[in-house]
């Protein structure tokens, strides 16, 4: 990474734990004195000059304090949490050793890039020591209040878990599964082999190990919860597929697919921890996003998005895609639209993530045994081609990447309420979406490029990038003041990319007119 972005991340993650501190719960004092120190070596880093920032000794010292900055923010985070900050108290007082610990790090970031400072005066050990003296006498002011505030999580852990009692059955029926699994491995060793292979496939997450909390959405083959892993103690989405029974074929297909998606491990693709793999429960477990899918997030007008946002977003999900059309064994995804981008929230603005790639056997059986059908359909996503009977290929994810472009820019869903036979037909003919005018010029080029008639035409996703990369410098060279005020180019004017100031237009992209889709 640039070094000069490096810094900028450094002094923004420097900002955000400048603000966070002010609403710890506990340890203030210990929280306090990281944010001064980590502002003391940002001071001396404002010395460096691009001579400096070229050594290649500099850049792997300043990405290490990133990190750790980094760190430092998600540590005092923690006593920021309404709801958590009392429990993470009473199980660890002050966190004495964690901050020691982060304290460290610092003074070997500092020493690394050797920028002059008396280590030996920031980092004094009995400054830290009435620090946490401070902090702990704070925390025993407090313990009526920490008591209360346990004793409330606890009348509210009860309540859930009285909520759960519709899942007992599954949970004991899970329970008494895998006790059954454990005497067999030991009483049939050949058995035993065969369970061993599955389980080295992938994690192996027993039902009973999972709490599933909210429905938080439904898929084309899973309904989605929000859940908690127990034995990780980890917020966790459960994806449960909707199959009630695998013979041993399907079965190993399944495992396959799994496992292919288990070892996937890039910034852009959603983990999969693990899955379960029960009689009636089966379910794949992954990290969960809190913002939910792009199309969600659309569809509810939940966020402003500038179009530095967007670019963002179209550059983090086309390489998800591109990761995966680049494996050595490459894997199509198949099912491209905005329900399968996720998203989170991130210090560098929003994280997102791709999901459901490569699931082709568990589409089809999850079809073949349920009545029910997705609550959105894939066909306004689909490529002509494969309306022909065609095949998958990177060309077709490509075409649903600029679907999403499209639904990324105009904030609608696509063909919305028009019937399947009318979207087929409009799209076999070569007709497409209408395009608002207000659209920068740069970004309609990447969703013609991307949803061209012949597959051929299209730009692969390493091309998509570089487009991206392009209109994401356009940006930054126009330099918007208002953070959330979107760029709107005058495509009115032939040939012109003349920026219309936010006076002239709306801060949110021209809806396109309601349409009618006649062939």
């Amino acid at each position: 990474m640039n070094p000069t972005a490096v810094l900028n991340i450094i002094y923004r993650t420097a900002v955000l734990i400048k603000k966070t501190v002010k609403d710890v719960k506990a340890n203030q004092q210990q929280c306090k004195r990281l944010e001064e120190r980590i502002d003391a070596i940002n001071q001396c880093l404002k010395s460096l000059n691009d001579r400096d920032l070229k050594r290649s000794e500099i850049k792997q010292s300043l990405d290490n304090f990133r990190k750790c900055v980094q760190e430092c923010l998600d540590f005092i985070t923690q006593f920021k949490e309404k709801t958590s900050w009392f429990v993470r108290v009473f199980k660890n007082q002050n966190h004495k050793e964690q901050f020691q610990e982060l304290n460290f790090q610092l003074s070997q970031c500092a020493n690394d890039l050797n920028l002059g400072i008396n280590l030996k005066q920031l980092f004094d050990v009995k400054i830290d020591e009435n620090d946490q003296k401070t902090d702990l006498n704070t925390i025993e002011s407090k313990i009526d209040d920490i008591a209360q505030l346990m004793e409330q999580m606890k009348e509210e852990q009860y309540n859930h878990y009285k909520g759960i009692q519709e899942n007992i059955k599954q949970r004991l029926n899970s329970l008494k599964y895998n006790l059954q699994q454990d005497i067999i491995k030991i009483k049939d060793p050949v058995k035993a082999k065969e369970i061993a292979e599955e389980e080295h496939a992938f994690l192996h997450i027993p039902f009973h190990d999972l709490i599933q909390e909210k429905r938080i959405g439904q898929g084309g083959f899973a309904d989605v919860y929000r859940g908690r892993w127990l034995s990780r103690d980890h917020e966790v989405a459960i994806k449960v597929i909707r199959i009630q029974f695998l013979d041993d074929r399907i079965k190993g297909d399944l495992v396959n697919e799994i496992s292919t998606m288990h070892k996937i491990r890039y910034d852009h693709i959603l983990n999969i921890f693990g899955a379960c793999m029960e009689p009636n429960n089966y379910a794949l477990i992954v990290e969960y996003m809190s913002l939910g899918s792009l199309y969600d997030i659309l569809k509810q007008k939940r966020l402003q998005f500038t179009w530095s946002d967007r670019c963002s977003i179209a550059n983090q999900m086309t390489k998800g895609i591109n990761y995966l059309h680049k494996l050595p064994r490459p894997i199509l995804h198949r099912d491209i639209k905005s329900l399968n981008i996720l998203m989170t929230e991130h210090v560098k603005g929003f994280l997102v993530k791709v999901t459901d790639f490569g699931l082709a056997k568990i589409r089809h059986e999850t079809s073949r045994q349920s009545s029910r059908g997705p609550s959105v359909g894939t066909l306004p996503w689909k490529a002509p081609e494969l309306l022909k009977m065609g095949r998958h290929t990177e060309a077709s994810d490509v075409y649903a990447l600029g679907i999403v472009f499209w639904e990324l820019c105009t904030e609608c869903e696509p063909y919305d309420e028009a019937d399947d036979s009318i979207i087929r037909a409009f799209v076999m003919c070569g007709d497409r979406l209408d395009i608002p005018t207000n659209i920068p010029k740069r970004f309609v080029d990447l969703i013609s490029s991307a949803w061209a008639h012949e597959p051929q035409k299209r730009p692969n996703c390493q091309q998509i990038l570089n487009l991206i990369k392009a209109i994401s410098s356009e940006i930054d060279e126009n330099k918007i003041s208002q953070a959330n005020v979107p760029l709107v180019l005058n495509t009115n004017v032939a040939n012109s990319d003349e920026i219309v100031s936010p006076q002239q237009r709306s801060q949110s992209p021209e809806r396109p007119k309601k349409r009618q889709y006649e062939i």
